[in-house]
């Protein structure tokens, strides 16, 4: 290991101090992204294990995690604790178990360890308790609501008086973000009055976790006597109506060229009216009575007389009509409709020639035949006093077509800021392999590790032998020249010049470069 940690050492030698810092800045990056990459690839998936959790479960929660070593996550302000995929279920159950979260509702299974002796007031007790946990069961199952709780009242049985009725209170813990409809509480009041004997519908009270009035009182949704009800039939029926218009003109002038607006009168009066006639000129007889009485009297000239007496008792019944009148409620008493349209666009030439976009309203008759359309949509009758109004006005798109060339800018800035942020990357990349190959390239130590025979490498700037078994470094000429002062590499520069110059003159003249050779061995041997 020590050698190696020389070899590097000598390596870094042989570079400037510029081109150790790239090497130690790519070398850490290098170790950086392996460490990322292996810490990202191992860290743990984390689940939800429980989410909208009061603080002080929350808290029991975590503690016992911190017991375990279990590592855990908060998020939306500690109400959602999220834990390592693998153990979500297993600490699910154990937290179940130990009863911090999903206590178990009691139904009819409160009966099967009844004891023995028990008074009939307890027993009354366990069968409300029973009805209500049945009743909790039933609520959790619907999708809009997480929990639930019921209270019912249940007057107990008295030998004489008259039976008094139930009632039933209803408290709704719904979803984040989830309601119920005004016929879904009409279903739970109806669940609840047909699963408990002795409980109207009017009876049951619904309402949600924050104590608002959920249901409403039976009585008054009779025949739409409520005036929630009154408001919501109406709200229902301009809705449709405007759609159905909407539809039809949006078909003529285009998406978002039209403006309708539909106002309807209903008419929610109850007539509960009898009328009684009668007919004096059609008299019927029904019954007729009739009584005779005889008599006879003597008076004093023994003369008898008998007097007969007729009484005759006659029943007369008239002609009587009677009618039992009940209005209709709800009934529409006017229809008024209002229809604002957008024209269309051409493209013209203006005075210089340039292209531009020219309003163009409807005609007249396009207007007449959208109103007829309308008025046969809406069923329009002019009795009833109906109002049909289209109008044809220029529509101020300015804030539109602002938007659209907003968006259209940051599109392109994000297509531009992706293509440069990844060229960034490629430049970058690029320049660490060309200076990477570079140092290599100028490299001329051999790495002398444990166990690794030492080879020649030949390069064009770097030449290494072995010599028994010490290693000799040799030095390139152009790398040894740049190691040279600048007055050195002058006098080597000059030395080869003189050099090349005698090395030509000796090539052009053979004999006369022969001649002044002899003339200096013949100096050096006298």
């Amino acid at each position: 290991m020590n050698q190696a940690f020389k070899q590097i050492g000598k390596l870094l030698e042989r570079y400037s101090l510029g081109q150790k810092i790239v090497i130690i800045i790519v070398f850490i990056g290098i170790l950086s992204s392996i460490i990322a990459l292996v810490v990202w690839a191992n860290r743990p998936e984390y689940e939800i294990l429980y989410t909208d959790l009061d603080p002080s479960t929350a808290g029991k929660i975590v503690s016992d995690l911190r017991g375990k070593k279990i590592k855990y996550k908060l998020e939306h302000n500690g109400t959602t604790i999220k834990v390592p995929g693998e153990k979500v279920a297993e600490l699910r159950l154990q937290f179940a178990e130990s009863g911090y979260v999903g206590k178990a509702i009691l139904g009819y299974e409160i009966f099967d360890n009844a004891k023995i002796g028990m008074t009939t007031y307890m027993q009354q007790l366990n069968m409300q308790r029973a009805l209500e946990g049945e009743l909790t069961r039933t609520l959790n199952q619907f999708s809009e609501i997480k929990n639930s709780r019921v209270h019912l009242v249940l007057p107990g049985e008295r030998l004489f008086g008259e039976k008094k009725k139930g009632s039933a209170a209803v408290v709704l813990y719904l979803q984040q973000g989830r309601y119920l409809g005004t016929d879904q509480v009409k279903g739970i009041s109806a669940l609840i009055s047909n699963s408990v004997e002795g409980i109207e519908p009017q009876n049951v009270v619904v309402v949600d976790s924050d104590g608002k009035l959920l249901s409403e009182n039976q009585n008054e949704d009779i025949v739409l006597g409520s005036v929630g009800n009154r408001w919501d039939l109406r709200h229902r029926i301009e809705a449709k109506l405007q759609k159905k218009v909407m539809g039809i003109i949006e078909s003529i002038v285009g998406n978002n060229n039209a403006i309708v607006e539909v106002s309807v009168g209903l008419n929610f009066e109850q007539i509960d009216r009898t009328t009684e006639s009668i007919d004096p000129d059609n008299v019927a007889i029904i019954s007729e009575e009739s009584h005779t009485e005889s008599s006879t009297n003597m008076d004093t000239t023994s003369t008898r007389e008998r007097h007969d007496r007729e009484n005759i008792i006659t029943n007369y019944e008239l002609n009587k009509t009677v009618e039992h009148y009940v209005g209709n409620t709800g009934t529409i008493d006017e229809i008024s409709v209002a229809a604002i349209v957008n024209g269309t666009y051409k493209v013209a030439q203006d005075e210089n020639g340039k292209k531009v976009e020219q309003y163009v309203p409807w005609s007249n008759r396009d207007l007449e035949q959208i109103t007829a359309l309308i008025k046969s949509a809406v069923g329009y009758s002019e009795e009833r006093g109906d109002i049909v109004e289209v109008k044809n006005m220029k529509f101020d798109k300015s804030d539109l077509k602002t938007d659209e060339q907003y968006f259209i800018k940051a599109e392109k800035n994000a297509m531009w800021a992706g293509i440069i942020n990844k060229g960034i990357v490629g430049i970058g990349v690029l320049v660490v392999f060309f200076l990477l190959k570079k140092l290599l390239k100028t490299s001329n130590v051999i790495l002398n590790l444990p166990g690794v025979e030492k080879k020649k490498m030949i390069g064009k700037t770097q030449n290494q032998k072995t010599i028994d078994s010490e290693e000799e470094e040799y030095i390139s000429e152009d790398l040894y020249i740049k190691k040279l002062s600048a007055e050195a590499r002058a006098k080597l520069k000059a030395k080869n010049k003189m050099t090349s110059e005698v090395i030509d003159y000796a090539k052009s003249n053979s004999e006369d470069a022969a001649k002044l050779i002899r003339s200096w061995l013949m100096k050096n041997s006298s």
